[in-house]
């Protein structure tokens, strides 16, 4: 594995972490050498017990035969059997990782991050911003609506993660009208609208530094143990 950032590592260790037990034979058996027709001849078989009676030649047999070299019998060869182990040591110490972080901080990190995203995830990142905020001084209406915004603003930030751009006001305005019916006007945007949102990303951008941290750790580890 390449050890980029803690977003790529982060998604390609849940990527392995998910692989199935079907995808891994495959993979097997699209690596499997091929036995050509070439190799493969005729050979005698000699079965004593079924020639007993009927003499020796009735229990001798002309059957397929095939040679073998000991290298075909690997699956990997021992070079790629030694990454392979290297890498799946990595991933380990990456799940690890992350497993020690607060369940909902994981979550928040697998929402971002993971390549199957879950309601759990969505869920569970939302809860975890809202409580790190605090709208309380806003009228009922309006925290409502804020309240709505957590949704838009980690949506526009997994965006910007994945090198994508940030939503602005009019693409704001219709995720909220879509997910939830609520109308908010993008003209107004500046005035009611613009300090909440900041204050969100600024937030959700807290917290993403915090659960990429253990990541970051095991990424600093295995680039100085090879630099060792």
């Amino acid at each position: 594995m390449k050890l980029i950032n803690a977003r790529q590592v982060w998604t390609e260790a849940q990527h392995e972490s998910n692989a199935s037990i079907s995808a891994v034979a495959i993979d097997r058996a699209e690596s499997a050498p091929v036995k050509t027709g070439g190799r493969i001849g005729k050979r005698d078989a000699q079965f004593p017990a079924m020639g007993s009676e009927k003499g020796e030649e009735a229990g001798r047999f002309s059957v397929p035969g095939q040679r073998i070299s000991i290298s075909e019998t690997r699956r990997t060869s021992a070079g790629k059997s030694t990454a392979r182990a290297a890498h799946l040591a990595t991933i380990g110490k990456v799940l690890r990782a992350i497993d020690t972080l607060p369940f909902q901080e994981q979550q928040f990190g697998h929402y971002l991050y993971h390549p199957c995203m879950t309601l759990a995830h969505v869920l569970n990142a939302e809860k975890l911003i809202w409580s790190c905020v605090d709208f309380s001084t806003l009228t009922e209406a309006k925290e409502a609506k804020v309240h709505c915004l957590v949704t838009m603003a980690l949506q526009s930030y997994k965006v910007e993660a994945h090198d994508g751009a940030q939503w602005g006001p009019a693409r704001i305005a219709e995720g909220m009208l879509k997910l939830y019916g609520v109308h908010i006007e993008p003209k107004v945007w500046d005035r009611d609208w613009k300090e909440a949102w900041n204050f969100l990303r600024d937030a959700i951008e807290e917290v993403d530094i915090r659960v990429q941290q253990p990541v970051w750790q095991v990424i600093h580890a295995e680039k100085e143990e090879v630099a060792a």
